[in-house]
């Protein structure tokens, strides 16, 4: 394990209606490489960031650490390199990634010494990030769906995101902490408003099953999530009434500050345009990202 790599995908969660509960994972990476090992300096680590280190917590370190208090099994001194394309507090999964390289950090170094199933690894991720959805994509890959039982435990299913439809995803430069963004939350959600997402967010999910796109737009609409952190995210208010034929659909990517446009491969160039249009007249830089799924 001299040079194990770990390559964690980045995510976007909520999708519109379906708050902390779906997910998608993206082409976004996040990379850990182990590039030496300490032998007599056991369970410490040593890293290397490419870039910019974390902006707060070393997620990745914590990950790491839990799943050694967990699992008790001793692991070597390690020298780790850190790469990321995922940028951080720009509702793109950055923090999940982390927690899920850090497991499975862990996960290798301890080789077969710690054998776990991914229902665990998810249940750890979670207890570090607070709700399971871009953990379960980052671990799992393509569209996630995640559920915590009264018991407590977690469990997350994953299929194919279409090939043909693309994420076209805006970060204006201005970071937005997922704590924040949760803190403006209502306690409490009208049973209309319930109602509401809940036919939403089964549209959606039967929209790309069946590949009927000329539902999304309708089906990422939030009574949720949306209206209470629109003060928050310059520009959500504006991309959500696009009515270009190019845009199938928008929402908060995440808890924001990014804004995805779901289109077609042909869609995507006027997407991005709409994007750098708007958030030029609202004088904000921004980086406009097309991706795909990572499925």
């Amino acid at each position: 394990m001299q040079h194990a790599d770990i390559v964690v995908p980045g995510s976007i969660s909520n999708l519109g209606p379906s708050f902390d509960a779906l997910s998608v994972a993206v082409q976004l990476y996040l990379r850990v490489r182990v590039v030496e090992r300490l032998e007599d300096a056991p369970d410490t680590i040593a890293w290397e960031f490419a870039g910019a280190g974390p902006s707060g917590e070393n997620r990745i370190e914590s990950a790491y650490r839990l799943a050694r208090a967990r699992l008790g099994v001793r692991a070597p001194g390690l020298r780790v390199r850190v790469e990321s394309e995922i940028p951080q507090t720009a509702g793109l999964g950055s923090s999940a990634a982390a927690a899920v390289a850090g497991l499975r950090l862990y996960e290798s170094v301890t080789a077969q010494r710690s054998p776990l199933i991914d229902e665990e690894w998810l249940a750890l991720a979670t207890e570090l990030e607070g709700h399971p959805d871009n953990a379960a994509a980052a671990l799992l890959g393509g569209l996630t769906v995640s559920c915590q039982y009264e018991s407590g435990r977690i469990v997350a299913r994953s299929s194919p995101w279409p090939d043909d439809l693309r994420l076209v995803v805006a970060t204006p430069e201005i970071g937005l902490h997922t704590s924040e963004a949760r803190r403006v939350l209502p306690k409490e959600v009208p049973l209309r408003d319930a109602i509401f997402n809940l036919q939403r967010a089964l549209l959606f999910v039967r929209a790309l099953e069946h590949g009927r796109y000329d539902d999304l737009r309708e089906a990422m609409r939030d009574r949720w999530h949306q209206p209470a952190r629109a003060p928050l995210v310059p520009g959500l208010a504006e991309a959500m009434a696009f009515e270009d034929p190019a845009v199938l659909g928008v929402c908060l990517s995440g808890a924001g500050p990014s804004i995805l446009v779901l289109a077609a491969a042909s869609g995507v160039p006027a997407a991005s345009t709409l994007l750098g249009d708007l958030y030029k007249r609202l004088g904000l830089a921004c980086t406009i990202r097309a991706l795909s799924a990572h499925n």
